[in-house]
């Protein structure tokens, strides 16, 4: 049995040497050309970590810098070694009247790291008559005023975990300041219970000193943690990996589409999983990182998560925490600070977008909004360019409201996009209830 693990790691750490692919999510940017070069299609100067969304660093601009007055742009250059003028800082309060304005709408994590990289690369040019401003309906998005339930608890909404490839969170924390050991916990393990008990833990691979080749490494540093799960049922993991093999070790585009066409369900009965192994262990996981079960998810989308945190990355799934406080008031409000106080950032909380109107060229005419429980409807007119840094429904309100901007094909394809609702819950307890772990996973609970 090992000895098919040794192999079987060998020909999925080729596979990983030989192509991992990335993926990136990128923000839905208006196509006004001025700050198109900031969000085109190469992977150095448009590229958001898929799990922070804050950019991987601020653009490196070209000899030419685009001009606010040319329909064209000329791209960002990011191979060139020459160093950034860093442009004076400029202040809250400067007479905006005769400014470009860039508009960034929605304050999450996207907002915020769109608001980074575009307040950066403006100072780095030297263009001092371009304001960026960044909307959200929050009151106060700059995480400065606690967001409380109605007991008076602090309360948000997202991922409070911070996992080992976050290098854009490492990066940020450099840029303000801050110190890791104040800001986040030691990396922790993680436990999964079901109905029965604690079913297992997972190690913190970062902290071991040997680190074998993937699968082998992940296999023998959790075989040992299962708490309940009997050998041979573990034993039957040896499927799976022989499907990812199969799978993602093919260059044979059509063997992808194959396992496009069938379900996570129906993969882990093909390759005999355990159905012990498939309830009490993969499905929680897949709900954790995909909020979906098995039956629900594409074979290739289970292979693909389970190779990137499982099997290629022997510590991606590593995780730590806030220390103190909230990812608000420990991360965004230091970032949302420092942009206003250097770069002269425009944060207008409160506000609601309605109608984001377009020209019959797919330049941004003016955008419509509400401002606190006011009816009123209040405009920005001619923004040099708009960021719709929104979440799937977010975007879909705002395009259903914008009839010119449904006529553009991304906006009119965003509104077939799918998405999963998740319910975010915070429960306090009358007591402090020791457990083994920090970070806990609850599956099959009625």
């Amino acid at each position: 049995f090992w000895a098919i693990l040794y192999v079987l790691s060998f020909a999925v750490s080729a596979r990983a040497f030989i192509h991992t692919p990335k993926t990136y999510h990128r923000l839905v940017v208006a196509p006004n050309s001025p700050i198109s070069p900031l969000f085109g299609d190469s992977a150095s100067d448009s590229a958001y970590d898929q799990s922070s969304n804050l950019p991987y660093g601020p653009p490196t601009p070209s000899a030419t810098s685009p001009s606010t007055n040319s329909k064209s742009s000329t791209k960002l250059n990011s191979s060139t070694t020459a160093k950034k003028k860093k442009a004076a800082p400029r202040r809250k309060k400067e007479d905006s009247s005769d400014k470009e304005r860039v508009v960034i709408i929605g304050g999450g994590w996207g907002g915020w790291g769109a608001a980074k990289r575009l307040c950066e690369y403006y100072a780095s040019t030297a263009t001092p008559n371009v304001t960026i401003t960044l909307m959200d309906a929050l009151p106060d998005p700059t995480g400065s005023t606690p967001y409380l339930t109605p007991t008076g608890k602090p309360f948000e909404a997202g991922t409070r975990g911070f996992w080992y490839d976050y290098p854009n969170i490492n990066r940020l924390l450099t840029t303000l300041n801050l110190r890791e050991s104040d800001v986040f916990t030691d990396y922790t393990n993680s436990s999964f219970y079901s109905p029965d008990g604690l079913e297992a833990t997972a190690p913190v691979f970062s902290k071991v000193d040997l680190q074998l080749p993937s699968p082998l490494g992940q296999v023998l540093a959790t075989f040992p943690l299962f708490e309940r799960l009997p050998l041979l049922d573990r034993a039957s993991m040896v499927g799976l990996l022989l499907a990812t093999v199969d799978c993602l070790g093919s260059s044979d585009e059509s063997v992808r589409i194959a396992y496009d066409k069938i379900t996570g369900d129906e993969l882990f009965r093909r390759f005999n999983l355990s159905p012990r192994l498939v309830r009490d262990f993969i499905k929680p996981t897949l709900l954790v990182g995909l909020f979906k079960p098995p039956e629900e998810l594409s074979a290739l989308v289970v292979m693909e998560l389970l190779y990137y945190y499982a099997l290629a990355h022997q510590d991606s799934f590593d995780v730590r925490w806030i220390k103190n406080g909230t990812v608000a008031d420990s991360l965004i409000s230091p970032l949302a600070s420092h942009l206003v106080e250097e770069y002269g950032l425009e944060v207008m909380g409160g506000c609601r977008v309605g109608e984001v109107k377009t020209t019959t060229d797919g330049k941004v005419e003016s955008i419509s909004y509400t401002k606190g429980k006011a009816k009123k409807v209040e405009k920005i007119v001619s923004p040099m360019g708009v960021v719709m840094a929104l979440g799937n429904n977010g975007l879909k309100s705002v395009v259903k409201s914008s009839p010119s901007l449904s006529t553009l094909p991304t906006f009119a394809r965003a509104m077939n996009l799918k998405s999963v609702d998740v319910i975010s819950v915070r429960l306090w307890f009358d007591k402090i209830i020791p457990t083994r772990t920090p970070a806990n996973v609850f599956s099959r609970f009625p």
